[in-house]
C-alpha cells in the first residue's frame, strides 16, 4: 500500500505492489502538492521527492492490523468524497458548444462571459403602451362626402421594398376614401388593368400606384414620361437600412423561392457580406440612396410626403402619419370619409393590429435578429449622416430661403436612422 498526496495537504492510502509483491511501502508526499501522481508503474520519485519506507511484520499483528484497517477505511472515504467533488465541480462548469468543450478550472466567476456563448438576440415581442379599447368599443363611422366631379389621376407611390405594411395599407386607403382597390401596384397586369389604369374611364381608378423604380428599372416608358396619367405630387415610402436589407432578403426568399420560416442565419450572413459589404461602395446602400434621390429630383413631380416604415408601427407617429396622409389626399381632391379625430382608430385597426400580429408571430417562432458587423454598422451610420448633409447642401443651393418642408423632414428621418444605428453600435462595443 502507499500514501499519496492529492492536494490541500491531504494524504490517502492507495494499494501498490512492491518489487516482491508482499511488502508495503508508506509514502508521505514532500514538496509540490500539485504534481500529478504517476500510475505508470515506473519511478515516481520525480513527483514526490524523497521517501521513507518501513516493512510491516507479523509481530504485534492484532493491534497493528486493527489500526491499519481503521486508517484504511477512513482514508478511502476521504479520497472518494474529494475525488467526487472535484469531478462534479469540473465537469458541471464545462458548457458544450457544437460538441467541443470549453476548458474550465472547476470554478467560474458569476459575471464571467465566454464570448462564443453570447446569447443570440431574438425578435422582441411588441406590447401596446396605450389603451386602445375606445377604438374597439366605438369604431369610427364614415361620413358622406361630395361626389368627385372630374377624373383624378393616381399618385405615384415609390416604396423601397418592405417599407409599407402592404395589406394594412391597402385596407386603410380603401376605407379612408371609399374607393375599392384604391391602392394598386404598377406591376399588377390583367386584361383590364395596366400601369394602375383601367379602360373603363372611371373618375377614380386608383388613389396610389406603388412602384419600386429604379430598383426594378422602369424605362419604357420612364415614370417621368407618364406625367399625363399621374398626379404631379408623389408619396415616398422608405425604411431604415438596418432592417430594410434583411427584410428584403426575407421577402424575396418567400416570394420567389418558397421560403418557409426565417431565412437561415448562414444565408443572411452570406447575403449581407456580398451585397451590403463594409465599404463606401456598398451595393445596397448605394441602391437605397439612389432610390430616394431619383424620386426627389424627378421632374415634373414633387414629393408631397415621406412615409417611413418605422412611423407606421409607432403608437404616436402612426396616427399622425395617417392624419397627414388624409390631408394630402384631400388636397389632391380624393374623397376622405372620416374626420381627423377618427384617424388614430383607423390606424389602429388597419395598420397597427395586423402588423403587430405579424411581427409578434416572429417572436413566438423564435426568429433571430439579423445582425451586422461593427464595420458594416459604422459604414451604414456614416453613409446616412453623409446623405443627410448632402440633402441639406442641395436645399441650400436649390431653394435658398424657401426650403421645402419635405426636405427638412427627409433630413430628420435620415438623422434619426443614423442615430438608431449608432445606438446599436454602442450596445455592441
Amino acid at each position: 500500500m502507499r500514501f499519496e498526496s492529492i492536494g490541500n495537504n491531504i494524504t490517502v492510502l492507495l494499494p501498490q505492489d512492491n518489487d516482491n509483491g508482499t511488502a508495503m511501502r508508506r509514502n508521505r508526499a514532500r514538496g509540490d502538492d500539485n504534481q500529478v501522481p504517476d500510475h505508470s508503474g515506473g519511478d515516481s520519485s520525480k513527483y514526490h521527492g524523497n521517501k521513507r519506507s518501513k516493512k510491516y511484520t507479523r509481530t504485534g499483528a492484532g493491534g497493528k492490523l486493527f489500526l491499519f484497517a481503521v486508517i484504511l477505511s477512513f482514508s478511502m472515504a476521504i479520497y472518494v468524497g474529494i475525488v467526487k467533488r472535484q469531478h462534479n465541480s469540473t465537469f458541471d462548469a464545462v458548457p458544450e458548444i457544437g460538441g467541443d468543450k470549453i476548458a474550465s478550472t472547476g470554478s467560474k466567476p458569476e459575471d464571467a462571459e465566454i464570448p462564443s456563448m453570447r446569447e443570440e438576440p431574438k425578435v422582441n415581442k411588441i406590447v401596446p403602451t396605450r389603451d386602445w379599447s375606445h377604438c374597439i368599443k366605438n369604431p369610427p363611422s364614415p361620413k358622406e362626402t361630395t361626389p368627385v366631379e372630374s377624373k383624378l389621376e393616381p399618385m405615384w407611390l415609390p416604396a423601397y421594398p418592405t417599407s409599407l405594411p402592404i395589406q394594412g395599407y391597402q385596407d386603410l386607403i380603401a376605407t379612408l376614401t371609399g374607393v375599392q382597390k384604391a391602392a394598386k401596384s404598377y406591376y399588377r397586369v390583367s386584361p383590364h388593368l395596366k400601369r394602375c389604369h383601367t379602360p373603363f374611364n372611371q373618375k377614380i381608378e386608383a388613389v396610389t400606384c406603388e412602384i419600386v423604380h429604379p430598383i426594378v428599372p422602369c424605362q419604357r416608358p420612364h415614370p417621368s414620361q407618364q406625367a399625363d396619367n399621374f398626379s404631379s405630387m408623389i408619396l415616398v415610402g422608405l425604411r431604415n437600412p438596418l432592417t430594410a436589407f434583411s427584410a428584403t432578403q426575407q421577402s424575396k426568399a418567400e416570394t420567389y423561392h418558397g421560403q418557409q420560416g426565417q431565412v437561415e442565419k448562414e444565408k443572411w450572413i452570406e447575403f449581407r457580406d456580398d451585397f451590403v459589404g463594409s465599404t463606401n461602395d456598398s451595393h445596397m446602400m448605394k441602391e437605397w440612396k439612389n432610390f430616394i434621390m431619383e424620386w426627389r429630383d424627378m421632374k415634373p413631380y414633387t414629393v408631397d410626403a415621406y412615409m417611413p416604415w418605422e412611423y407606421w408601427i409607432d403608437e404616436t407617429q402612426g396616427p399622425a402619419l395617417v392624419e397627414n396622409l388624409s390631408l394630402v389626399l384631400k388636397n389632391e381632391g380624393f374623397p376622405v370619409l372620416y374626420d381627423d379625430e377618427d384617424m388614430e382608430c383607423l390606424w389602429h385597426k388597419h395598420i397597427y393590429e395586423p402588423t403587430i400580429a405579424g411581427e409578434n408571430k416572429y417572436f413566438e417562432e423564435g426568429w433571430y435578429v439579423p445582425e451586422y458587423t461593427l464595420n458594416q454598422l459604422e459604414m451604414i451610420a456614416g453613409e446616412l449622416e453623409k446623405f443627410a448633409t448632402e440633402i441639406k447642401e442641395k436645399m441650400r443651393k436649390e431653394d435658398g430661403e424657401n426650403i421645402p418642408l419635405k426636405d427638412i423632414h427627409l433630413v430628420e428621418i435620415l438623422q434619426g436612422y443614423a442615430t438608431t444605428v449608432r445606438g446599436v453600435i454602442e450596445k455592441k462595443m
